[in-house]
């Protein structure tokens, strides 16, 4: 796990600035403490940086990396899991290896296969690949996105990163808020690729290389694979052939020449996972959890210890309190970049560093929600067409009336407004939006955000176009799983990982598991009402029938009763500060009503307040200062 930079000036030619090269890697040194490294060719305009967090070959797998006649150089983050079996290919079709590394694999795998060789690369990555004989420069990012790359493009020269600090270092890269990527986050919590929230810095696509040569940039994907529905097997075939992909996905990630330990829920997922590991490696294992002090119902912290004394694993948690979490917002928004209102992502962060106290490598359970149907959303897409059946002007004009008068229940009135909504990509980003069209209205007269469109679900027509002729739910589980997967929850991973040096690795991504899940039917992932229906019953041989039967909880924060109490008048103060950015871009008399009736308990806009409150603190780090300096 590493970090990468790099500058191509493709049109003039001309030498990349040493000491231009040096500051961008300077920026995420974090991601790679170990090491670093630097390769420049004048005459081309180009230049890779590499940062390096050593966990496979620590001696040998230095970056940036040629092949045997030194045509090819690549500077790489992530990990391939199956490099051991691809190198054995290689090797028979005569490439000569100089390190036990998986970076060298997809050097020589390009050298032998070129683009269609991405698509057998079982793990994460990000990479830079120059080609020294064609005198092109190709970008790729994981399937799945599991692993962030950042570009800028001027016409003339083009500048890439693991994160975005790297690419501010360019004088002639502005600090800019770009409004439709505003406007995006504030609908979604998140910015879609290949936007994000900065005025001409882009970011790849999940699944999407990038190439640059004289001609210019252009990006084309590498990676499409739609579900093709099984059929003619018995239930207890696929759960026998689950159990197998699940425990070959754990085994292969656990690949390490550092120790490895486990994020620990005490939810399915992360339970599953943490007790592959120990069986497998045969002696305990580290495993790490974080929860909120004070009185807060979805407390994990008792669930996860009952866990960790059920598999023997040496436990560590920790509690953070509204005092810290306000304390410590700021570090966390710094270490994103994009703004994401998420609030699990300071939890997250907070316990990524205590696992990094222990640890360098640990496995998580995240992206099996989305794939095997675990949200609220998946639930109501299954049986959301009943719904649709009832006369429109019932739903129009008594249901949907009914629900909006409710004083909270934010989800279902997200849920309810999705269902009158044709395509299933529509639907899900009509359960995401958390500004609708009347909030904004009444929020962006009179600033910049006035001319900002509201289309801020473009993004997946991409994917929806995939999957047009499949069954609604499956459409909207293979959207989820590519749209906010990756700029959400594994864009927070990523970044609150890699910003205190661990690497964060999601077994359940792995793609020999992904396209036997994916092409799972609808009736084996909800059933009645059990979601993850065969997941639960695979992994009903390894683990507890009191954990199956728990409701899911998730990284859930008590934002919403802080918002009206502990941290009340502090959000109040920022958002309403004469000279603070939401009162330059929005519109103070809509902010003070919403900040009064999340107050009262007359509406719930924690989700909202928590998007205005990043916001605030993104734009204060980021756009404002006249030069970017860490918050610690």
């Amino acid at each position: 796990m590493c970090g990468i930079t790099g500058v191509f000036n493709y049109r003039e030619k001309l030498p990349v600035d040493k000491s231009l090269l040096e500051r961008m890697n300077r920026a995420i040194r974090h991601r790679g403490p170990d090491d670093d490294g630097s390769y420049f060719m004048d005459a081309a305009g180009v230049a890779l940086g590499h940062r390096r967090l050593s966990i496979i070959d620590l001696d040998a797998g230095g970056q940036p990396m040629a092949n045997e006649d030194g045509k090819l150089w690549i500077v790489y983050n992530g990990e391939i899991y199956n490099f051991g079996e691809l190198r054995r290919e290689l090797e028979s079709h005569g490439h000569i290896f100089r390190t036990n590394c998986d970076t060298e694999t997809i050097v020589h795998g390009w050298e032998q296969w070129g683009v269609d060789g991405l698509p057998r690369l079982n793990g994460m990555f990000a990479f830079a690949l120059w080609d020294e004989t064609q005198r092109r420069l190709v970008l790729a990012r994981d399937p799945f996105g599991i692993k962030p790359i950042y570009y800028w493009d001027d016409g003339s020269t083009l500048l890439f990163g693991s994160e975005i600090k790297a690419i501010l270092e360019h004088p002639k890269v502005k600090r800019a808020v770009d409004i439709e990527g505003l406007d995006q986050f504030l609908t979604l919590t998140f910015v879609p690729s290949e936007r994000t929230a900065f005025e001409g810095i882009k970011k790849l696509p999940p699944g999407f290389i990038l190439e640059c040569d004289e001609r210019g940039v252009r990006t084309r994907r590498f990676y499409k694979v739609i579900p093709s529905m099984i059929t003619g097997r018995s239930e207890a075939d696929l759960v026998h052939e689950l159990r197998e992909l699940i425990e070959a996905a754990v085994r292969r990630q656990m690949i390490s020449d550092v120790p490895v330990g486990a994020m620990l829920s005490g939810g399915v997922d992360s339970t599953t996972i943490s007790t592959l590991m120990t069986a497998i490696t045969g002696e305990p294992i580290d495993t790490f959890t974080v929860g909120f002090s004070g009185d807060f119902d979805e407390n994990e912290l008792e669930f996860a210890r009952a866990t960790s004394k059920q598999i023997g694993s040496r436990h560590h948690d920790l509690e953070i309190s509204a005092a810290e979490y306000d304390e410590f917002l700021p570090r966390s928004i710094w270490s994103l970049e994009e703004p994401v209102a998420t609030a699990s992502t300071l939890a997250f962060f907070k316990v990524c560093e205590l696992a990094r106290e222990h640890v360098k490598v640990v496995l998580t359970g995240q992206g099996a929600d989305e794939p095997f149907a675990g949200y609220p959303r998946h639930l109501a897409e299954r049986y959301g067409g009943l719904y649709r059946t009832i006369p429109r002007p019932m739903r129009d004009g008594l249901i949907a009336p009914l629900v909006r008068a409710l004083p909270r229940n934010e989800q279902l009135k997200r849920a309810v407004r999705s269902h009158t909504i044709g395509s299933a990509g529509a639907r899900l980003a009509e359960v995401y939006t958390i500004f609708d069209a009347g909030l904004k209205a009444r929020l962006y007269p009179g600033g910049p955000m006035g001319e900002a469109p509201t289309n801020g679900c473009a993004s997946i027509d991409l994917w929806q176009a995939d999957v047009a002729g499949l069954d609604s739910f499956t459409q909207m589980l293979y959207i989820d799983a590519r749209f906010s997967l990756s700029d959400n929850l594994l864009l927070y991973s990523d970044k609150m990982a890699m910003a205190v040096s661990l690497e964060a690795r999601v077994p359940f991504l792995d793609l020999d598991l992904m396209k036997f899940v994916e092409s799972l039917p609808p009736g084996l992932k909800v059933k009645g009402r059990t979601q993850k229906y065969l997941l639960k019953k695979a992994v009903s041989k390894w683990i507890p029938d009191e954990v199956i039967r728990r409701r899911k909880i998730g990284f859930s924060t008590p934002i919403d009763r802080w918002f009206r109490s502990e941290l009340g008048s502090t959000i109040r103060d920022r958002l309403l500060d004469p000279s603070s950015a939401c009162a330059e871009y929005f519109n103070v008399a809509e902010l003070e009503r919403m900040l009064e009736d999340h107050r009262r308990g007359r509406q719930d806009y924690k989700r909202a307040l928590f998007s205005l409150l990043t916001f605030e603190l993104w734009h204060g780090q980021f756009i404002e200062p006249s030069s970017l300096e860490a918050v610690v």
